[in-house]
């Protein structure tokens, strides 16, 4: 796997959150693999890394990918709720 600039973290990054609006689940989570590979601390990633996994049906994955998204700084209140609920979700 190539080395990914910020600038093209943060081009994935947007890129992957419109395949997700279009309900392109598998390659919105490739997008924020990838993007994640440059920013791994950027939860607001984690999270939708998370949604895409989930709406992927990859359970397992979206789970850890939700608690990363919890655990990096910088998380809004909001999200955080979001995020918690989320793995709530899963765990049940």
């Amino acid at each position: 796997v190539a080395a990914v600039s910020n600038g093209q973290a943060n081009y994935l990054g947007f890129l992957a959150a419109l395949l997700q609006r279009e309900s392109r689940y598998r390659e919105s989570a490739e997008h924020y693999a990838q993007a994640l590979q440059t920013e791994p601390h950027n939860g607001i990633w984690w999270m939708g890394y998370g949604i895409a996994l989930q709406a992927d049906n990859q359970r397992e994955a979206a789970l850890e990918a939700f608690r990363l998204a919890r655990d990096s700084p910088g998380l809004y209140v909001q999200l955080r709720a979001f995020v918690d609920q989320s793995i709530s979700q899963i765990l049940r």
